[in-house]
């Protein structure tokens, strides 16, 4: 019963400022409990890696940019859209 109690299976998740501290720690609270993941950070490069790394407990996907501003968000938004139809966190 308590298993399901906290699940986010067949949830999308979008976490800014995921590849390290809080929001890394979200992002994984997150991959953990069942959710699909995408990280964005400006450092492609660490945001790959993180990503990587949360894969090993469930699906982590990293979309490096810049989402500061009307354009960076748009720009991210895009990005996201190329892989999914919705978002529910």
């Amino acid at each position: 019963m308590f298993d399901n109690l906290f699940s986010l299976e067949g949830r999308v998740a979008l976490i800014t400022g995921g590849s390290r501290g809080i929001g890394e720690m979200i992002a994984e609270g997150y991959v953990r409990a069942g959710a699909k993941v995408y990280i964005t950070a400006r450092k492609a490069p660490e945001c790959l890696a993180t990503a990587e790394r949360l894969s090993e407990f469930g699906t982590c996907i990293a979309l490096p940019g810049d989402a500061s501003g009307a354009d960076g968000a748009k720009a991210l938004a895009a990005k996201f859209l190329e892989h999914e139809s919705k978002l529910d966190i």
